[in-house]
């Protein structure tokens, strides 16, 4: 019989919440959030993508990220520019705040996971992230 303290998708959100506030509060001091903390991350890795290829590379929706770019463009971390071969296409870029930031909060997710994965063996470690992979596979795929 179905239960919610043993429901999947109860614990997967009730864990993600919880890491998502502790991310988060370390995150307050440099006022920044979770989610803006991952749209660093990613343009960290390489700045001058589209916005649509940020959405799909953070599985976020449009008009999810264009609210974070907005608030995160008069912080002053990032700006747009139009692409130069096609005018329609909007670039995201760091700038020289948003490249700062990494020094001052780039480890704060790994500091966050190590905190998590501390009681877990390298196998373990290993069989979630497969796990977690395959289950955002198949939830994706039941979409199509």
């Amino acid at each position: 019989m179905w239960s919610l303290d043993s429901s999947l998708g109860f614990l997967m959100t009730r864990a993600a919440r919880g890491m998502k506030r502790v991310l988060d509060a370390k995150l307050a001091k440099h006022n920044l959030t979770s989610t803006q903390y991952i749209v660093l991350a990613r343009l960290w890795a390489g700045d001058g993508i589209s916005i649509s290829e940020l959405c799909d590379r953070l599985s976020l929706d449009n008009p999810t990220l264009t609210g974070i770019v907005d608030r995160m463009e008069r912080d002053g971390s990032l700006e747009r520019r139009r692409d130069g071969d096609d005018r329609r296409v909007v670039n995201v870029y760091l700038t020289e705040k948003g490249r700062n930031l990494q020094q001052a909060v780039g480890s704060f997710a790994e500091e966050t996971d190590d905190e998590v994965w501390e009681e877990f063996t390298v196998s373990d470690k290993k069989t979630m992230i497969d796990a977690l992979n395959l289950i955002w596979k198949r939830m994706n795929e039941s979409l199509d």
